[in-house]
């Protein structure tokens, strides 16, 4: 049966916190947003006056959709100009709908924790009917829903389908790669959420591709969906699915190993070193980030350079010597300028600024507070990353200015980005934002750190 749970409208929550509250302190709560669109509704609505539960059932997904009068008043004062800025839409998912993309696929959020494609793909050579695929979809974590497909999902994996079946050659592979790209660009703008549909889509089409196109392009096909399964473990692991982002990176270094990219298995283990960050699994992460340098592959030194920094982080975090931190960081600096001109598909993204930022983190764990605050702000910058960037990482720099004892500071830092965070679908940030409010409990008499953390509490 197919489900009709929707996921939480993270851009009405969004779009309520970034106004004060009467206190001025403190985001609007959802009795005062409630009492304000009550003083300025049309008085032809006939729905009986808006209540705080009615706001709480906007943002919870509930209802999607209010009578007209309600929406012109939720725009005027979350000032918007468009239902889709608030999230307010008309979609209705029913159990009939149906795509012909990859045949017919039906997304069905069933009771044993997948998300099934029952996908049936006649190809040129009229192939056998395939089974339906599993892709992992947990549990909700912090209040953000695992990414469901909706029908205008389902309809841009569609048009991607068409596409592919009519290439079944080389042009495949760069057909998918341009899609790939694209995806890439919807999650640094919009978040896990948006960039989700996409990527599963190019995924499902090499899977079901690989064993039909010509052998000289299966190896190609194949390299692109190891980046493409990569990118969907990143996007579950920002929407706070660990076990979902696992599946993905092990499939990626499955499909990497075939297509004889013995570069990408190494890779992958920087990702999961970087996943045991969240949890501050110090052991695992250092673990993993020198097996990376140990492994039989050979790696660009943009990618050792990303490795051995997270050594160095990871050894920070073991109470390592200050001078083992800065010569381990000393060596992966030398390995990023070596390589800072090189063109590889992998750690295409790592670059000096990003290092940078990551060194301020590393300070941050061995006990430099004032240095890593000091990198932060001539590093991070709202026009250099994106904004759920932005976001992460101003939040660790907040929990830095925990350290250095700069509490009202860290509020603020906190207050101003938790918008950002929420309406990117970054439960990765979220997480993060909590850790910072635990760290901040003991300056909760200060007003400003008591507004963040009442803020904290309704994320």
């Amino acid at each position: 049966m197919t489900s009709s749970r929707r996921p939480p409208n993270e851009l009405f929550r969004a779009a309520r916190l970034r106004l004060k509250s009467a206190d001025g302190d403190s985001p609007m709560s959802r009795e005062e947003l409630a009492d304000l669109v009550n003083s300025i509704i049309d008085p032809r609505d006939t729905d009986g006056p808006v209540a705080a539960s009615d706001i709480g059932k906007l943002e919870r997904g509930i209802v999607a959709w209010p009578r007209k009068y309600r929406r012109q008043a939720y725009r005027k004062v979350l000032n918007a100009a468009t239902d889709a800025e608030i999230g307010l839409t008309n979609r209705r998912i029913r159990p009939t709908d149906r795509t012909a993309g990859l045949g017919a696929i039906a997304a069905d959020a069933s009771s044993d924790g997948y998300l099934h494609l029952e996908a049936v793909q006649r190809t040129t050579d009229d192939a056998p009917h395939e089974r339906p695929g599993r892709i992992p979809l947990p549990e909700p974590s912090l209040g953000i829903a695992a990414p469901a497909l909706t029908l205008d999902d389902l309809d841009r994996i569609d048009a991607v389908a068409r596409n592919a079946r009519r290439y079944l050659d080389e042009t495949l592979v760069g057909f998918l790669d341009k899609q790939l790209a694209e995806c890439a660009v919807d999650d640094g703008v919009r978040g896990p959420r948006y960039a989700l549909p996409g990527a599963l889509g190019i995924v499902s089409i090499v899977q079901r591709n690989a064993r039909v196109v010509k052998w000289n392009v299966r190896r190609p096909l194949l390299r692109v969906g190891a980046r493409a399964a990569e990118f969907t473990g990143w996007l579950y692991r920002d929407a706070g699915h660990p076990e979902a982002a696992d599946y993905w990176r092990d499939r990626a270094s499955e499909w990497a190993m075939e297509a004889t990219d013995y570069a990408m298995p190494g890779y992958i283990l920087i990702k999961k070193s970087q996943s045991a960050w969240d949890a501050r699994d110090a052991t695992r992460m250092l673990g993993l980030a020198e097996a990376v340098q140990e492994g039989p592959w050979a790696l660009p030194a943009r990618v050792m350079a990303e490795a051995v920094q997270q050594q160095a982080r990871g050894m920070a975090m073991l109470e390592s010597s200050r001078a083992q931190v800065d010569d381990t960081l000393k060596r992966a600096r030398e390995l990023l300028e070596k390589d800072s001109a090189a063109k590889t598909p992998l750690a295409a993204h790592y670059d000096k600024v990003l290092f940078e930022v990551q060194t301020a983190i590393c300070y941050g764990e061995s006990g430099r507070p004032e240095d890593a605050a000091a990198i932060y702000e001539a590093t991070l910058k709202p026009t250099v990353f994106s904004t759920r960037d932005y976001a992460y990482f101003s939040t660790l720099r907040a929990q830095t200015l925990v350290a250095a004892v700069l509490p009202d500071d860290a509020a603020s830092v906190g207050a101003l980005i938790a918008p950002d965070a929420v309406a990117a679908g970054s439960a990765r940030t979220i997480r993060e934002l909590v850790r910072l409010g635990a760290a901040l409990g003991p300056w909760r008499h200060r007003p400003g750190v008591n507004a963040f953390l009442r803020l904290v509490a309704t994320l």
